[in-house]
C-alpha cells in the first residue's frame, strides 16, 4: 500500500496534466463555473489581453506611415547686424536693409508619404503576425488553465475518495483494537496483538493526515486559478463513483492515420507555425527597407524679409516632391536580411520539432493509457479477492483461530486495493485531458 501511496502523492504534487479522450465524460456543473471563474479571474489572461490590445495599436501605427501629418509651425528670431546697403535718392542717402531684425516665420506645413514601395505593407503585417502570435498565446494560457483547474479538481475528488477509504481502514482497524482488548481480558490474546493494532491505527491516521493536507493544498491551487476563495467542488468525489467511466472512454489515439487534423488544431504546433510566418515577415520587411520613398511636402503661412521692405510679413505658399533613395548604409540592409533567414530557418526548425513532439507526446500518452487501463481491471478483481479475503480474516478472527499478522495482511490488501484502484482512475482522467489537450479541444 505504501508505494501506491506515495506514488499518488508524486502525481498530486507533481502539478502536471497528463490526460487523453476521443470521448470525453460529460463535465460536471460545478467545474464547468470553475473554468468560467478562471477564465474572468486569472491575472495572466488580463495582462496577456491588454498585450493584445497594445499590438492591435501598433498595426494603427504601422498604417499612419501612408497617412499625411500637419503642423503648426511658428519662429521668431532677433538678428544684429543685418546686411544692408546704402544709395543716394534726391541727394540723400537712404539705407535699404537686405534682412529685418525681427524675423518672423508662422505656417501650416503637411507631409504625405506617395509612395513607399511596400515599406509601409510590410510593416503593417509584421505588426498583424505579432499580434497573431499574442493571440495564440493567449490561447495557449487559457487551454492550460483549464486543464489545471480540471486536474486540480479531478485530484479533489480523488482525495476526497481516498479519505473516505482511509477512514473506513482507520474504523475497521480501531473495531480490531476493541475485539483483542477484550480478548485480553479474557486471556485469548496477547498485550502485544493489542499494541500492534493501536500502532497501525495511529499510521492509518497519520496517513489520513497526509491526505487532507494534500486535499488542501489542491483547494488552495483552485483558488488561486479561480479566484474564488470557496471553490464549489460538491460533485468532484462522485466522478470516482462510475467505475468503468474513465477506462472506457479513454482509449488510445490511433497514431497510423494521418495526423494532418491533429497538426492542424495543436496548440503549440499552431503557435510555432505563427512564428514561422511571422518570421517570413521580418525577411519582407528587411527586403524593403533599403527602398526609395516619394513624399509630399507644402506649407502656407506668413513671414517677413521679402525685399523691399522685410519688416513686413506676408503671405507665403511652398510645395514640392521629394524622392529618397538609400545609396549605402554600411552593409546594415545585408546584414540584417541575414539575420531574419537565420531566424526564419530557425523557425522552420521550431515547427518540425513541434510537431515531432506533438507524437512522441501521443505515443507516451498511448502506452500510459494501455498501462492504466490493465493495471485497473487487474485491480478491479485483486479489490474483490481482498475484500473477501478480510470478511475469512475477521471470521477467523472472532473464532481465535488467525494471527496478528495475518489480519493485518489481509487488511493491508484491501487498503492498497483500494487506494489503487482510485488511483489509476485518476490517472486515467488525467489522461483524457491530456488527450483533449494534444488535440486542441476544450473542455
Amino acid at each position: 500500500m505504501q508505494l501506491n501511496y506515495l506514488a499518488c502523492i508524486a502525481l498530486l504534487t507533481a502539478g502536471g496534466v497528463r490526460a487523453q479522450q476521443p470521448q470525453p465524460v460529460p463535465v460536471p456543473a460545478d467545474l464547468r463555473a470553475l473554468l468560467q471563474q478562471a477564465n474572468t479571474n486569472y491575472p495572466v489572461l488580463r495582462q496577456q489581453q491588454e498585450l493584445i490590445r497594445a499590438g492591435e495599436l501598433r498595426v494603427d501605427i504601422a498604417r499612419t506611415a501612408l497617412r499625411p501629418t500637419v503642423n503648426l509651425n511658428g519662429s521668431y528670431t532677433y538678428l544684429t547686424p543685418v546686411p544692408q546697403v546704402t544709395f543716394p535718392v534726391n541727394g540723400q542717402d537712404a539705407t535699404l536693409k537686405l534682412a529685418p531684425n525681427n524675423n518672423l516665420n508662422g505656417n501650416v506645413s503637411i507631409g504625405q508619404t506617395i509612395y513607399d514601395f511596400g515599406r509601409t505593407d510590410a510593416s503593417v503585417r509584421q505588426a498583424a503576425d505579432n499580434v497573431q502570435v499574442l493571440r495564440r498565446g493567449l490561447e495557449i494560457t487559457q487551454q492550460n488553465l483549464a486543464f489545471q483547474v480540471a486536474a486540480a479538481y479531478y485530484g479533489v475528488g480523488f482525495l476526497q475518495r481516498s479519505l473516505v477509504v482511509q477512514d473506513s481502514v482507520i474504523r475497521t482497524a480501531g473495531a480490531n483494537v476493541r475485539l483483542l482488548a477484550t480478548r485480553l481480558q479474557n486471556g485469548d490474546a496477547l498485550q502485544y496483538d493489542v499494541l500492534t493494532q493501536t500502532v497501525r491505527v495511529k499510521a492509518a491516521q497519520n496517513r489520513r493526515i497526509e491526505i487532507q493536507n494534500l486535499l488542501e493544498r489542491q483547494l488552495a491551487a483552485l483558488t488561486f486559478l479561480t479566484g474564488n476563495p470557496s471553490p464549489d467542488v460538491s460533485q468532484a468525489i462522485t466522478q470516482f463513483d462510475l467505475t468503468d467511466a474513465a477506462s472506457s472512454a479513454t482509449q488510445p489515439y490511433n497514431l497510423d492515420g494521418d495526423l494532418a487534423p491533429v497538426l492542424a488544431t495543436n496548440k503549440d504546433v499552431q503557435l510555432a507555425q505563427d512564428r514561422l510566418r511571422a518570421a517570413e515577415t521580418e525577411i519582407l520587411v528587411n527586403s524593403r527597407a533599403g527602398k526609395p520613398s516619394i513624399g509630399f511636402s507644402g506649407n502656407a503661412g506668413f513671414k517677413n524679409g521679402y525685399p523691399l521692405n522685410v519688416e513686413q510679413p506676408r503671405a507665403n505658399l511652398a510645395a514640392g516632391v521629394a524622392v529618397v533613395v538609400p545609396l549605402y548604409a554600411g552593409k546594415r540592409y545585408q546584414l540584417q536580411n541575414q539575420a531574419a533567414q537565420l531566424n526564419l530557418n530557425a523557425s522552420r526548425y521550431a515547427v518540425e520539432t513541434a510537431n515531432a513532439q506533438l507524437r512522441q507526446n501521443l505515443a507516451q500518452l498511448n502506452a500510459d493509457i494501455r498501462s492504466n487501463q490493465t493495471r485497473l481491471a487487474n485491480l478491479e478483481t485483486q479489490v474483490q479477492q481482498a475484500r473477501q479475503a478480510l470478511t475469512i480474516a475477521n471470521a477467523r478472527l472472532r473464532n481465535g483461530v488467525i494471527t496478528n499478522v495475518e489480519l493485518q495482511s489481509a487488511e493491508t490488501g484491501v487498503e492498497e486495493a483500494e487506494l489503487g484502484r482510485l488511483n489509476f482512475k485518476y490517472q486515467l482522467l488525467l489522461n483524457q485531458l491530456e488527450l483533449k489537450r494534444l488535440l486542441g479541444e476544450g473542455l
